[in-house]
């Protein structure tokens, strides 16, 4: 697909899901990440860049792993429901998903020199770290229409691919042919038209319904200088999957004249990766001698790059109901290879540690970090011997001009708190995820998590976390766009269907200190 026009661009954008070929929106779906990891990370916000001492810390800032004092297993169970309301042509509807699975799994260990200054302590450990649960599943319905329908949608296709009935190369034109879904009705031009006639109208429904995950598996070292700085590397191996099964539907008023009844358009999706990054990080007490700053922290991670190798998968067919009988069309799965690049990551941390000593029994943390990603610098990149999906686009220029155009750079904020008495702690977080998108993609991608939870100190050796976390999201896409290649027809778009989803995480984490 060739970028002809401004709103082109910004429909690619918005409607992932039209496209076979990939393009900018599976860049961003695999470098954004959130907070899950362990339950205290996610109750505090993830805001642990200047903290450590937290298997979910490790995949943010390794030097984290410099702070433990002791070995430690950790594990951590997620439960996932995921709500999305949906407005499309002024109706609403509402639709859930549950997932459940783990979002953490660490081993850490501690090697301890003995001294009281110099390398105190070295650390070595693994933990795997969920980092983004695709989890969704809602559903549109529209208003009886009689133009701009998934029908003139399927024949402008037709008619941009510009060959005839044997010949063309379009899927989605060539099975709706082949459903008796459009007609070819002009031989010198290879026009096509909707199986309608003047006066018909129709419905589109489309139902959605995604899985998958975004996680990291991160092998980390780092160390203990002086009980003041801490530093960390570790090399984190990225593992992606996203499904969607999306089914789009017509249907015809009970007046039309036409034979056209119904049909089902069914697109499957799969996309896999495995990649790879780097990670550097330090964790300081620059005041660990003074009286009231004793209690500060500061701390700084670096993510390389992480490149990506992908997998995707696509199968489709169309079924389709006429007065006298129906007709079913499919292309069989094909496969693609590519690479995507996601954008090196800058965060850094402030907190303030107070400890028992000072208020009796209570101690407390309050903590923020700050963090920099710039999605304009994801790449799409050919593999070797699998040349690009779409012809127009061979080296993904096109695409890789769009990220540019269309993406920026954000500034995250986490925010995170606990307070705690003895044995027992109460957590608050809250992170803000800003906007990938520029003005001119006018799209909204902010994400906003709120979340609180709850530790208990067993004994020496066991804890339980219990965390609440709360993620609001908005968005918007397309049922179906197709720019006109032909001057007499204009572009086929539907209008935007608008979602708001809501995930409410629930984890529970398990934790043996030895």
């Amino acid at each position: 697909m060739m970028k002809k026009t401004y709103l082109f661009a910004v429909v690619l954008l918005c409607f992932a899901s039209s496209s076979v070929a990939q393009n900018e929106s599976e860049g961003l779906r695999f470098s954004r990440t959130t907070h899950l990891g362990t339950a205290r990370f996610a109750a505090m916000g993830g805001a642990f860049a200047a903290l450590g001492g937290d298997a979910g810390a490790i995949a943010f800032n390794p030097a984290g792993i410099g702070v433990y004092r002791s070995n430690e297993f950790t594990i951590t169970g997620n439960l996932l429901s995921a709500v999305t309301d949906v407005t499309y042509m002024g109706q609403k509807s509402n639709d859930y998903r549950y997932n459940f699975g783990l979002s953490n799994i660490a081993a850490v260990g501690v090697y301890n020199f003995g001294d009281d200054e110099g390398l105190i302590s070295m650390s070595f450990g693994f933990s795997f770290n969920r980092t983004n649960n695709f989890a969704q599943r809602y559903a549109a319905v529209g208003r009886y229409q009689n133009s701009n329908t998934y029908l003139d949608y399927f024949a402008m296709r037709g008619t941009n691919d510009g060959n005839l009935p044997g010949k063309l190369r379009d899927n989605e034109a060539y099975m709706a042919y082949k459903t008796y879904l459009i007609n070819h009705q002009d031989s010198t031009k290879n026009i096509y038209f909707p199986s309608l006639v003047d006066g018909d109208e129709t419905q589109v429904r489309q139902y959605t319904e995604l899985s998958g995950s975004l996680s990291t598996y991160d092998f980390s070292f780092g160390g203990n200088v002086s009980n003041v700085a801490y530093f960390g590397v570790g090399i984190g191996i990225s593992a992606v999957e996203f499904n969607e099964n999306n089914t789009a539907s017509e249907y015809a008023a009970e007046n039309n004249k036409s034979e056209f009844r119904n049909f089902s358009y069914n697109k499957k999706f799969e996309q896999r990766g495995v990649g790879y990054n780097f990670k550097f990080g330090v964790i300081a007490w620059p005041f660990v001698n003074a009286d009231v700053l004793n209690g500060l922290r500061l701390g700084a991670a670096v993510h390389t790059r992480t490149f990506l190798n992908m997998n995707d998968e696509y199968s489709a067919n169309i079924v389709s109901n006429r007065t006298f009988g129906s007709e079913k069309a499919w292309v069989d799965p094909n496969k693609f290879f590519y690479n995507i690049e996601t954008p090196t990551r800058i965060m850094g941390g402030l907190a303030y540690v107070f400890s028992g000593s000072a208020v009796d029994d209570w101690r407390g943390i309050l903590s923020a970090d700050y963090e920099y990603v710039d999605y304009s610098s994801i790449k799409l990149r050919e593999e070797r011997d699998h040349p690009a999906l779409s012809p127009d686009d061979p080296h993904y220029n096109v695409s890789n001009a769009n990220i540019k155009e269309f993406h920026k750079g954000t500034h995250n904020v986490r925010l995170g708190g606990e307070l705690g008495y003895k044995n027992i702690a109460f957590r608050l977080g809250y992170a803000y995820y800003d906007n990938p998108y520029t003005d001119k993609a006018k799209k909204d991608g902010t994400i906003n998590i709120f979340s609180g939870g709850l530790g208990l100190q067993i004994s020496s050796m066991f804890n339980i976390n219990l965390t609440y976390s709360l993620t609001n999201q908005k968005d918007k896409e397309y049922m179906y766009y197709a720019e006109s290649q032909v001057s007499e027809f204009p572009n086929i778009i539907s209008e935007a269907k608008e979602y708001t989803m809501y995930q409410s995480n629930f984890f529970i984490s398990l934790g043996w200190r030895f």
